[in-house]
């Protein structure tokens, strides 16, 4: 009797133990913890419903062709730092350009050319906690310090096609898928704050077959998905389960959130656009690449992420190729990996920080770029886990 009434007992704590994890006001999930990560299972519906950005455009650079430090005729990409200055990479004068937060151009950081401190086609850029300025040019990476002097150069082995900084200085990247013995696999690579190789955090398949003999990238791809984190040092997954890892600075793995999805096939109609006007990329494809093209068995689950200042994560929902002008859908989670909202966003921001919007805007019978900040009108509403 006494060893039932332990048994008994040890169940009732255990018990006690799970309502613990899983107890959030009206929320449905569950928090476990596997081979010692904490993982964070949401259903499908999020916890405080949808929930829509109320903007009111404040600022507006750009659109003067007899203004150059302020014309984007090409567009290009942003950042923007703890102070709110922007960091523009500039497509079509291949610079990159400070302004202030009020909107006044700052200088130049670095110019196009061969020698030091110069880049041939720079792509995006990263700052950090001190104000260093990190230009993505190719396979490099040039550091300067904030008033524009070359502090370094850093050659990250192997090649990135996307990579992030954490703020420790490491480097989280996907390298260029290959074929050959083996590939083509999508792997997640760790590397110092010099670029040197640390070590492989995560493998992916997809739907790609080691040992096939050609590769087409599309529409329905699966990729990485990457974005720095203000709390740990790294975000990333994998588009073809709806599972997020969140890392610290040495890439181990602090958190994974899962979402309960049901998987969206992908039509003979998408199949057909796809192979007409869907086509990125290619190795060994011949002439008719869209039928080397490989499908995945379901619609990617994302097709980026985005951080905000206090630590919540935007996952940007794949589309279909054939509603591709359509509205973005956004799922929105708390740091802590909670299943917080539903959104729609009319455009694809490059940046969300301290109540604002940022987000190159083309304009459709110009074809000019302007970069706007927006003021959220509603961030304060806007909550950041299970309140």
């Amino acid at each position: 009797m006494r060893s039932i009434s332990r048994l008994i007992f040890a169940i009732f704590l255990a018990a006690i133990f799970v309502a613990g994890q899983t107890a959030r006001p009206g929320w449905k999930g569950t928090i476990t913890t596997e081979n010692g990560v904490k993982v964070v299972k949401n259903p499908a519906e999020p916890l405080y419903g949808t929930f829509a950005f109320e903007l009111e455009e404040k600022l507006k650079i750009g659109g003067d062709p007899n203004d150059a430090p302020s014309y984007f005729p090409k567009g290009g990409t942003l950042s923007i730092d703890n102070s709110g200055n922007f960091y523009v990479v500039d497509f079509g004068a291949v610079r990159v350009a400070m302004f202030d937060k009020m909107g006044k151009f700052v200088r130049t950081i670095g110019r196009r050319g061969q020698g030091p401190g110069e880049f041939s086609f720079p792509t995006r850029t990263h700052i950090d906690a001190e104000g260093k300025v990190y230009i993505w040019d190719g396979w490099d990476v040039l550091v300067f310090e904030k008033d524009g002097t070359l502090k370094r150069k850093i050659v990250p082995k192997p090649h990135f096609s996307q990579a992030i900084l954490g703020d420790a200085g490491s480097i989280l990247g996907t390298p260029h898928l290959v074929l050959g013995p083996g590939e083509p696999k999508h792997r997640v690579i760790l590397t110092s704050k010099d670029g040197a190789i640390q070590r492989a955090i995560a493998e992916f398949h997809g739907e790609f077959s080691e040992g096939q003999k050609s590769l087409v990238l599309h529409w329905y791809s699966n990729q990485v998905a990457l974005t720095p984190s203000v709390s740990d040092a790294f975000i990333y997954g994998f588009s073809d389960e709806y599972k997020i890892f969140r890392s610290d600075a040495e890439g181990r793995t602090t958190l994974i959130t899962t979402r309960d999805e049901k998987p969206q096939s992908i039509s003979a109609s998408e199949k057909a656009e796809t192979r007409k006007n869907g086509l990125f990329a290619w190795w060994n494809a011949g002439a008719n690449r869209g039928d080397a093209a490989i499908f995945p068995g379901h619609r990617p689950f994302f097709s980026g992420f985005l951080s905000d200042n206090v630590g919540r994560l935007y996952v940007v929902r794949a589309k279909s190729i054939l509603e591709k002008d359509a509205p973005t859908d956004v799922d929105v989670f708390s740091k802590e990996g909670i299943y917080l909202y539903k959104m729609i966003w009319p455009a694809m921001p490059g940046a969300i920080q301290n109540g604002a919007f940022y987000e190159f805007r083309e304009d459709k019978e110009t074809g000019e770029y302007t970069i706007i900040r927006s003021r959220i009108k509603n961030w304060e509403k806007m909550k950041t886990g299970a309140e």
